[in-house]
């Protein structure tokens, strides 16, 4: 059987193409992947951290979900990633649209905290703050000794 080099030229780019997808395809999968994992821990995290009974996760879930879905809209709407393309008016304006996201950001957390007040006691909204911080800080580290690890191999 004689390839041609049309044929052969087109079954090296439908290999490269092809082995292309499945890499991105894999890669997408460890991003679902490992975010499920982070998002399985956080709610572990929260739970033990609040001591939250059977019946306040009840509640609670539902309302700490919108509040992060919520959230996570207002952050989604803004462009951060054009750095030192701005021109100084852009520039200003971004800093205007950043103090309007942050403002937002204290509504929906007013609005949230009224919501969650009906699932847990203030105490717990208060120690819900700081445990969200908390688990920043650990998801950030944990991430940062797994760098350091994998560069120092």
């Amino acid at each position: 059987m004689k390839i041609t080099l049309k044929k052969f030229t087109s079954l090296l780019l439908f290999g490269f193409l092809l082995t292309s997808f499945i890499a991105t395809s894999q890669d997408n999968y460890m991003k679902d992947k490992m975010k499920n994992k982070v998002k399985s821990q956080r709610v572990a995290f929260i739970t033990q951290q609040l001591d939250l009974s059977e019946v306040e996760a009840q509640k609670f879930w539902p309302i700490y979900n919108g509040y992060q879905a919520d959230m996570k809209q207002i952050k989604s709407s803004m462009d951060f990633n054009r750095g030192n393309e701005l021109t100084d008016k852009e520039s200003e304006d971004l800093l205007y649209s950043m103090l309007d996201m942050k403002s937002k950001e204290i509504e929906l957390q007013k609005k949230y905290i009224q919501k969650l007040k009906t699932a847990i006691p203030a105490k717990k909204i208060v120690m819900l703050f700081k445990t969200e911080r908390d688990f920043k800080e650990k998801v950030v580290s944990n991430i940062r000794e797994r760098r350091k690890n994998n560069f120092d191999n």
